[in-house]
């Protein structure tokens, strides 16, 4: 991976967002790591879903799976309202019992909240093996997740598939 700049990625993020929108501008963020999928969640009615969803090897599917709200580790970030990271599920004694534990071992994920710190949903990566979640810039993941609230780039809740 390439050496970490916040200022010039998120200058970079934030271009795209401007030019191309909130799916390219996440498919930027992605390329900057070796994980699959970047995403942002949202919850709605027990339920969770990709409001925006990026898939490297699969650059032409929008939508990801709608789950239970708690068969997914947004949940972890929702109801701490702070990050959440595992590069090996099945290594990791908290998603002891989570139902995407053997299916998805690679997440993190941030929050997304407007400027009341309501949480609008999660911003995150993820991947269907083992990744390092320290390739991921922090700083960055937070700065995208707070212009995409602030700016008003988080979309509702998907409508039924």
């Amino acid at each position: 991976m390439a050496q970490v700049n916040t200022v010039r990625d998120f200058e970079q993020f934030q271009s795209i967002l401007n030019t191309n929108g909130v799916r390219d501008a996440l498919g930027y963020l992605v390329h900057l790591t070796d994980y699959r999928f970047i995403g942002i969640w949202r919850f709605q009615d027990g339920k969770a879903d990709a409001a925006v969803h990026f898939d490297k090897e699969n650059t032409n599917t929008l939508r990801a799976q709608e789950v239970a709200d708690t068969a997914t580790y947004c949940c972890y970030v929702r109801d701490s309202k702070g990050v959440f990271k595992t590069a090996h599920a099945l290594l990791d004694a908290r998603t002891e019992g989570h139902p995407a534990r053997e299916a998805v071992p690679a997440y993190c994920g941030v929050p997304v909240m407007d400027s009341s710190g309501v949480l609008l949903g999660t911003l995150c990566h993820y991947d269907l093996v083992p990744r390092d979640p320290e390739q991921i810039d922090l700083e960055l993941m937070f700065a995208v997740a707070s212009t995409l609230a602030q700016g008003g780039h988080v979309p509702p809740y998907p409508a039924a598939h």
